[in-house]
């Protein structure tokens, strides 16, 4: 196997990475806005009730979790496989669950909504506000499960900017919306959850014409679907709502505990952790949620090298960017507790070391998340699962526990290291008791299963950014194959093909020779040879370029393409993770 330096996927995975940290950042920033506003103008009351409907979103999270994880997933491997027929299936069936349970969600909250309010605490005089602002909210869920579920999809054709504006189209319309019913309408906690389920289907619309006015691959059709494939798409998902299940249960333990020990000193300095750990945290999840959007396709490709190469970029972000967060936030924990709480030394000394202690967990963190997400990327619910219980609930809940019971608040404020690295050595543990050895290389850390990937001396894998790496490429297939024992005929055709169609993608596709790049990788499976250009240049569908010489008149012309096509299967194209890729299959 011939390797290169893999631009296409440092490409991919920072073109991802920074695509879901702006989306990310701009819905954190989007709820302090919320709340900073109705604290500000609507009072107190409104503001205890805004924090109490919190764990709605979490509810809601947990349909949209097991529909668009799920359907990442189930897309992804299929994409890998380069099965168009399917992906429009998992695409059709999801739109159209989506509907269905998302509408239902609504419509079973607005009827039993005195019960939902007292489901999530309210009582009292809190209790109208609650519903009110309750009802506004369920208003808005069908656009809050079908956005999720259509940023997936725009996620997997790399189509970045589209999810972007729909973002800023939620933080645009919430803001303006927000304002409009406190300041014209003299509004309450209704107008409030009004505006943000008007923000969310103004985000929907954004979505939507995305997918109308620019060419997708996914297509919506409502004729012949499989039902079996919805039952396929919610086991895959179902490892990230058990995620946003113990995210509902985990944060009620912790705060009984702390205020058992510590008291409303304690509590405050947890509040203020609460506060900016999701800013913390925001890159390490954010290379989870990449990985699992990468690795679900390269593992529908059998592709380990990728994999490998997928998880050691999500790692180098990791060591490098992850870690200096740690420190940053270590050294300047202070300076974050004295702008929460002022003056205060004692709360201020609290919240410093709890802060610290947190810090210490984020590489932990980053690494756990990565992996969770690469086990569910590959399928593997048990592991992926088991992980998410340990992590979200188990480790930190029983680490607080005892800590707390031997060291008062510092051993609570421990706990948030010591249950990282505990989730950490259970996944070394996983890859011992995997590999039959201690894993030495990142290789004894991929957990594929046996039989899995293609063997090196039947893959051929090959960078090609000028027509002089077409042509040494071309020379690479044509030795390869004769190594597999191709025929010396049919040999010839493949170098010819790999000269012309990596000529055409160097000429036309590859405009910025630093950023953007091409490969081959061409495949024994099965007895199958299976021929794969991918290039991050701009989108072009290679295969009517190849139907068009195929056509051509002139039977000299292209004649390595015209066998070979002739010869093939199957010749499919797809805009993936925004590159361009080509599967011919022999």
């Amino acid at each position: 196997m011939t390797s290169n330096n893999n631009h296409i996927l440092k490409s991919i995975f920072r073109a991802a990475l920074v695509a879901m940290i702006i989306a990310d950042l701009a819905e954190i920033i989007a709820a302090m806005i919320d709340g900073m506003l109705t604290g500000r103008f609507l009072g107190a009351e409104s503001i205890a009730a805004f924090g109490i409907t919190k764990p709605f979103f979490s509810i809601t999270g947990v349909l949209s979790a097991v529909l668009s994880s799920g359907a990442m997933i189930t897309a992804s491997h299929v994409i890998g496989k380069g099965d168009k027929a399917n992906t429009n299936q998992i695409f059709s069936i999801t739109c159209l669950a989506g509907v269905i349970l998302s509408t239902g969600f609504a419509v079973f909250g607005i009827v039993f909504i005195n019960q939902f309010a007292a489901l999530l605490g309210a009582n009292g005089e809190l209790f109208p506000i609650v519903k009110k602002y309750l009802l506004g909210l369920l208003l808005g869920v069908p656009a809050i499960v079908m956005g999720n579920i259509l940023t997936v999809f725009m996620q997997l054709e790399g189509k970045y900017n589209h999810v972007n504006l729909s973002v800023l189209a939620t933080i645009i319309v919430n803001l303006g919306g927000d304002s409009f019913n406190i300041f014209y309408l003299n509004g309450d906690m209704f107008g409030m959850g009004v505006a943000t389920s008007a923000s969310y289907y103004a985000a929907l619309a954004v979505l939507i014409y995305g997918f109308i006015a620019s060419k997708s691959m996914f297509r919506l059709s409502l004729s012949n679907l499989r039902w079996q494939t919805a039952g396929n798409i919610v086991n895959k998902g179902l490892p990230k709502a058990t995620r946003r299940l113990c995210n509902v249960f985990r944060p009620v333990l912790i705060n009984h505990l702390v205020i058992a020990i510590g008291g409303a000193l304690a509590m405050s300095a947890l509040s203020v952790q609460h506060s900016v750990a999701e800013f913390l945290e925001l890159l390490g999840t954010c290379c989870g949620d990449v990985v699992v959007l990468m690795c679900g396709v390269f593992y529908g490709e059998e592709n380990e090298d990728e994999l490998s190469d997928t998880l050691r970029i999500a790692f180098k972000y990791v060591i490098y960017g992850v870690s200096a967060v740690t420190l940053i936030s270590f050294f300047g924990a202070r300076g974050i507790a004295s702008f929460y709480l002022g003056n205060n030394i004692q709360a201020v000394d609290m919240a410093t070391l709890c802060l610290q202690l947190y810090a210490l967990k984020l590489p932990f963190l980053a690494f756990n998340e990565i992996y969770m997400n690469y086990f569910q990327a590959l399928g593997d619910n048990k592991r992926s699962h088991l992980l998410s219980v340990l992590h979200r609930l188990v480790f930190i809940v029983a680490s607080a526990f005892i800590l707390g019971y031997f060291f008062g608040i510092a051993g609570v404020w421990a706990a948030f290291p010591v249950s990282e690295i505990l989730l950490t050595l259970t996944v070394v543990i996983m890859a011992v008791f995997h590999e039959k050895k201690f894993p030495r290389t990142l290789k004894d850390m991929l957990f594929l299963p046996s039989g899995f990937g293609i063997a090196p001396e039947h893959r051929l894998r090959r960078e090609i950014i000028t027509k002089e790496d077409a042509l040494e490429a071309s020379k690479l297939a044509y030795e390869f194959c004769r190594k597999i024992n191709l025929s010396e005929k049919r040999s010839l055709y493949v170098s010819l093909c790999v000269e012309e169609l990596g000529m055409n993608t160097a000429s036309y596709a590859i405009v910025d020779k630093k950023k953007q790049s091409s490969e081959v990788i061409i495949s024994l499976v099965k007895n199958e040879l299976i021929i794969r250009f991918r290039d991050n240049g701009k989108a072009f569908d290679l295969t009517k370029w190849i139907k068009l010489f195929h056509d051509d008149d002139d039977p000299s012309a292209h004649i390595g393409i015209k066998i070979l096509t002739g010869l093939a299967k199957e010749v499919t194209y797809t805009n993936s993770l925004n590159t361009n890729n080509v599967i011919i299959k022999l």
